[in-house]
């Protein structure tokens, strides 16, 4: 994603040069300039062939003007000299190659020159250091894939659809150039080939395939650039799902992904890598726009290491994606500008190319003491650009001038092999949290932001139920589909390069209205899913289904919706027993189901008559207690400023603080200007004795007001806490944060990532984003003694100790508002809203949006798997619908095992079985057991994405510490 328009084009300072004969001459034929005054000897990395030797180059500069005329050059270097014909030019030369005599240095040695031109002599000279002559340089072709961006999403497909047949065409048209100048493409992303194929005839397909397999069409596993940190764990294994089929099915492997413009990225990559198949990736990210410090990472390849150590990627982070054009890019047309592009040709392959950019670039490598002698440069003619049908041509005349560094047109997959065959032994090992920049984007849309992670949460728990009831005819490809559609809302892309600039052009609207609609249609995907995984088998009587979608007995809070409890308020359970329950203000019928069982389903009738009236639940002036928790709210601001629990007497408040939950609104983005609520009114809800709820309606700026609800259950560990925004649509910059300032001295933060969970800053990899932080489930503050686990469905950004995201705002290349470290502190900010982008994300939002957040208290230290049951039960309520009406089974085994939690569970897609993904939260190895439970025996199969029985693991096995692994399990 680079800004490009109104016919501006951001391009490097460059010399461009003309090769002549056996010396690359630059020839600039502009019109005539004045004659050079003086000279500059640059030194090089380069080798140059020179009448049959391999000589050093350095490249003589002509100042203040251009040489027009012959002149004669004498060269002196390490003890031999040579002369040098320099022809006439009648464009003039902006520079010479000269070839400097004799072998190569092992020490700094100083190359002397004197130019004689004009009837007059112009000295120069320069250090030239040593330089290793055997560097491989390889140049990765590809388009970057925006999903809009510079077009609509229609003609940005059409563009990389025509980039695949392009790029076919002239494969084959240079199939004999020297092997390291034939084309090859790289499509990016499996979203292109997967629309490609669906509108290709058979002929075309079939091309496409044999192009594939002849190494001419490349592929990588990610289905988009996708914001890794937004996607859960099932999601983000998702990713591939596509790209693994298509292996599958044509005898090809894909274990390689190219990430584009995104920076950073989730640790989980690497912990889900045996499960995908993906152990390469390579990242090319933006060059300058909000990329923090991350350009540190930059040709520091290393074997990124999951949580647990067992499974890794060979990760390579290179030079910004857009090298291509920004070093052609004034020379071809302004791409975003043209609705059809197509590829363009100079003319002059050789000019506009890699001189003297890769030599200054190898060079700062050198003096690095880079450790290998191969890097690589993506080639991209812009984002959503055609092809450079120059490129084999480009790369064909310079590696017949120069020996060193060699060009290769390479795949992704032909990189990293190379590498790891000379390498492997010598690249580093490193773990930790690669934080992404990009994430803040998402709160521009944050209502629909809430409902990707709602529906994300609910596809998963529709897949258990299905594995639960033991239904027939599993509907992969309509999960599937919601899966993609969910993973394209999580795609960088959220709308159009001018969305914030020109938020009411037509196409902008268009591009949002897209975007928008990948979360609203995956919405109404679940909501038929889970009706038909939960039709029941029969007349529906007053009986409800209430199902535990985790692996552990659960007692939580049931919503019966007013349809389904018409009969009237009492509730019994299976024995015939009364529980206690209340009719809630909204209509739904409350009650607490007890001891649901893990990956199961309790049976409760509703029964006319009144509640049963048993609950500890009640309010007293401004504050709830459920016989837990005492929660006290401020009469003027509306924030918690009391949180007790149980007879500690310990207030998890801050006392310096304004309290719990208080709604902060940054105009301009300056803490200068933060403001709050006022004229608060605070009010009844529900009264007990099962549920308490005390609404607080306030004004708030850049909204039409806020509504906080704060409500507890009776006898339930947790405080809930309900907040709606109603948004006024502003487009100057603003912020808007919920702060939670907790009373947990000496606190360390913890955060929930997919497949796992992060230590801020312990757990994060150099370079990567101290900002803000992207929680999947929960974050928790502890010490040694107590701690607080505080959890959101809806709002996935939080801050740690301070607001840090003042002032950031435009591109922020350097910038001194990034930080590198972020200090612990129990006080969280929930970064609800934004729209401090210049481009991409939205430049206003309005109308409702609501968050919800559950805190729990905890005494003693840190407990990572019951933080995860916490996350997992406030992500996964349990589900309720009219009983199916006839016995079941349910799940036809048991997982059990300390610390082991079911990350997601469904039935194979071919019918046969379950597959399961179990994460070992804990810290030790732990033996898992799955047993049967309605059949007499079962198989367990250690498994991958393609559910593919890999290893037969027996009815017991160990799961690693903090190790994830796929399994499944056949009757």
């Amino acid at each position: 994603m680079k800004r490009r328009q109104s016919g501006i084009k951001s391009f490097c300072l460059i010399t461009i040069l003309f090769l002549l004969s056996n010396v690359a001459t630059g020839v600039y034929g502009q019109k005539a300039q004045p004659a050079f005054t003086s000279i500059t000897l640059q030194p090089t990395v380069a080798y140059v062939k020179y009448h049959g030797e391999n000589r050093r180059m350095a490249r003589l500069l002509f100042r203040n003007g251009k040489s027009y005329h012959a002149g004669s050059l004498s060269v002196s270097f390490n003890g031999h000299s040579d002369h040098i014909s320099i022809p006439a030019s009648t464009t003039g030369l902006d520079v010479f190659e000269v070839p400097l005599p004799g072998p190569a240095i092992k020490i700094a040695t100083q190359a002397t020159v004197t130019l004689t031109y004009g009837g007059q002599t112009y000295p120069a000279r320069c250090i030239v250091e040593p330089a290793r002559d055997n560097w491989t340089v390889y140049v990765l072709p590809h388009s970057h894939v925006d999903i809009g961006y510079t077009n609509t999403q229609a003609k940005v497909l059409k563009l990389h659809m025509d980039n695949i047949d392009e790029s076919i065409n002239l494969a084959e048209k240079t199939q004999n150039y020297p092997v390291e100048a034939r084309y090859k493409w790289t499509t990016e992303a499996i979203w292109v080939v997967d629309n490609y194929l669906k509108q290709a005839s058979t002929e075309k397909k079939a091309r496409f395939w044999n192009a594939v397999k002849k190494g001419w069409i490349n592929l990588d596993g990610a289905y988009g650039n996708i914001n890794t940190s937004m996607t859960d764990s099932r999601q983000l294994m998702q990713m591939f799902a596509k790209s693994q089929k298509l292996a599958r099915e044509q005898g090809i492997e894909i274990h390689t992904m190219f990430q584009g413009d995104v920076p950073g990225a989730s640790w989980g990559l690497a912990a889900q890598a045996e499960q995908t198949g993906i152990h390469y990736f390579l990242s090319g990210p933006n060059a300058s726009d909000r990329i923090g410090n991350l350009a540190k990472w930059q040709d520091k390849p290393f074997y990124w290491l999951s949580p647990s150590g067992k499974q890794k990627l060979l990760f390579w982070q290179c030079q910004p994606y857009s090298i291509g054009y920004q070093l052609k890019g004034d020379k071809t047309p302004n791409f975003f500008t043209i609705d059809d592009p197509k590829p363009y040709y100079t003319g002059h392959p050789e000019e506009n190319f890699l001189n003297p950019y890769l030599f200054q670039y190898l060079g700062g490598l050198e003096q690095n003491n880079f450790p290998y002698n191969m890097t690589i440069l993506t080639w991209a003619m812009s984002d959503n650009a055609p092809i450079d049908p120059e490129l084999p041509d480009a790369v064909k005349a310079w590696n017949e001038h120069y020996t060193s560094p060699k060009l290769v047109i390479t795949s992704v997959k032909q990189f990293f092999n190379d590498l790891e065959k000379q390498y492997k032994n010598d690249i580093p090992s490193f773990t930790g949290d690669y934080t992404e920049y990009w994430t803040d984007g998402v709160s521009s849309a944050a209502r629909e932001t809430a409902l990707s992670r709602v529906t994300s949460d609910r596809l998963k728990q529709t897949g258990a139920i299905w594995a639960i009831r033991n239904k027939a005819v599993y509907p992969a490809d309509a999960f599937d589909d919601t899966w993609k559609n969910l993973l394209l809302y999580n795609e960088h892309t959220w709308g159009a390069y001018n969305s914030v600039g020109e938020p009411d052009n037509e196409k902008v609207k268009s591009e949002w209205n897209l975007k928008q609609g990948y979360a609203l249609r995956a919405d109404k995907q679940v909501d038929s899913l889970m009706t038909e995984a939960l039709k029941p088998a029969a007349t529906p009587t007053n009986a409800i289904d209430i199902y535990n979608t985790t692996n552990w007995l659960r007692t939580d809070v049931v919503y019966v919706p007013a349809s389904l409890s018409k009969t009237g308020d009492l509730v019994k359970d299976a024995t015939g027993k009364k529980i206690p329950s209340q009719r809630l203000s909204s209509g739904e019928l409350a009650f607490v189901a007890n001891d649901v069982p893990a990956l199961g389903k309790s049976i409760y009738t509703v029964n006319a008559g009144k509640a049963f009236s048993n609950g500890k639940a009640k309010i007293t002036g401004n504050s709830l207690s459920n016989g837990i928790y005492t929660v006290a709210v401020d009469a003027t601001s509306g924030n918690i400023i009391k949180l007790n629990k149980g007879t500690t007497g310990r207030n998890y408040v801050a006392a310096d603080s304004a309290g719990l939950n208080q709604y902060m609104y940054m105009p301009g983005d300056s803490l200068k200007k933060l403001v709050s609520s006022s004229n608060t009114h605070i009010s009844i809800k529900e009264n007990g004795p099962l549920v308490v709820s005390m609404l607080i309606t306030s004004d708030a700026p850049g909204t039409q007001g806020i509504l906080r609800e704060v409500r507890l259950v009776s006898g339930l560990d947790q405080v809930e806490l309900i907040n709606t925004i109603d948004k006024t649509a502003i487009r100057r910059k603003e912020s808007v944060h919920f702060a939670f300032p907790f009373n947990v001295p000496g606190a360390q933060v913890r955060y929930s990532i997919p497949w796992g969970s992060a230590r801020a800053e312990a757990d994060q990899l150099p370079y990567a984003n101290h900002n803000w932080f992207t929680m999947q489930r929960w974050v928790d503050v502890s010490n040694s003694a107590y701690g607080i686990t505080w959890s959101s469905p809806d709002a996935p950004l939080f801050e740690i100790g301070n607001i840090t995201t003042g002032n950031l705002l435009g591109g922020l290349h350097h910038a001194p508002q990034w930080l590198s470290f972020t200090p612990q502190s129990p006080v969280l900010y929930s970064w609800v809203m934004n729209n401090l982008w210049h481009t991409n994300f939205r430049a206003d939002q309005e109308g409702k949006a609501t968050f919800h957040y559950f805190i729990q208290a905890h005494e003693g230290d840190f407990n990572s798997f019951k933080a995860n049951q916490t996350g997992l039960d406030n992500h996964q309520p349990l589900v309720v619908s009219t009983t199916t009406g006839a016995p079941e089974k349910g799940l036809f085994f048991k997982i059990g095992g300390d610390n082991i939690y079911v990350e997601a569970i469904k039935p194979t897609d071919d019918g046969l079985g379950v597959i399961a993904q179990l994460v070992n939260s804990g810290d030790i190895d732990i033996e898992a057991a799955i047993t049967p439970n309605t059949v007499p025996a079962i198989k367990v199969w250690e498994s991958n994405l393609m559910e593919e029985k890999l290893k037969e693991l027996g009815n017991r096995f160990t799961i690693p510490a903090k190790g994830v692994i796929s399994v499944r399990v056949d009757k």
